[in-house]
């Protein structure tokens, strides 16, 4: 159920930035959606969100990322098919997962995979975050994903995905704040939650990716929205605290 199909130097080169970060780049996954046809052999898609696993068989990710009208999971405009998978810089796809939980209070999604994949990188997760601590973030930027690197072939109506090159971008800065926020918008809606506002925006597609601490190599959180301007003229990225979803993991 995870396949090794490529695993060449990376299409996407991570920016300068300290060993524990790059050591990280691996234990993060992009979600995958490709729309085709398989009369005409075109084929549309990239990165749309980011995705960690917390035990070797359970991740975590981005409620809005997945769930935006359940778009996520139908093929695009204009393609009668789809193919949705978890991709990482490895070159490994894993096709056979499902959503387990759904905790949108949260902005949360809590998905599993069976026993099998050996390539499936465990993050340490911390529970403790303050104002002023130094922290990364790691992810897959859908503004790059008509560079993900993909070669396709068909078996039938089947999309067969033979080549896979992507490496997750890195953000970072401090934690600017951690305070109760509430925002209702169309794909995320928080009530009252404590978060951690960061010293620096983000960007589509890091949504459900790790946030970690510099000093410990933990994952302290687990990146969510943008604040809107009219929030915070930085528009500063949140992310949920790992304290906070724990609870809703399986076997933590």
């Amino acid at each position: 159920m995870c396949k090794r199909i490529f695993s060449p130097v990376a299409a996407l080169m991570l920016a300068a930035f300290s060993i524990s970060a790059g050591t990280l780049s691996n234990h993060v996954w992009s979600f995958v959606k490709i729309s085709y046809d398989p009369k005409t052999l075109k084929a549309e898609g990239g990165s749309c969100a980011t995705v960690f696993f917390v035990t070797s068989t359970i991740f975590v990710t981005a409620h809005h990322g997945l769930e935006v009208g359940s778009e996520r999971f139908k093929p695009s405009k204009g393609f009668p098919n789809v193919r949705v998978f978890l991709g990482n810089a490895k070159g490994d796809i894993i096709d056979d997962f499902w959503i387990e939980k759904r905790i949108p209070e949260y902005d949360l999604v809590v998905g599993r995979i069976r026993e099998g994949c050996a390539t499936v990188e465990v993050c340490e997760l911390q529970r403790s975050i303050a104002q002023k601590d130094e922290v990364y973030n790691l992810g897959f930027p859908t503004d790059q994903s008509n560079r993900l690197n993909y070669t396709l072939s068909m078996e039938g109506d089947k999309l067969i995905v033979q080549r896979l090159q992507i490496q997750p971008a890195v953000q970072e800065g401090i934690v600017k704040a951690t305070t109760n926020y509430s925002i209702s918008a169309i794909d995320v809606k928080l009530t009252d939650k404590k978060v951690a506002f960061l010293s620096y925006t983000s960007r589509v597609g890091f949504s459900g990716g790790p946030l970690i601490s510099k000093q410990s190599g933990k994952v302290v959180g687990m990146m969510s929205l943008v604040a809107p301007e009219s929030d915070d003229s930085s528009k500063p990225a949140v992310a949920i605290r790992i304290a906070d979803i724990l609870e809703f993991l399986p076997g933590m």
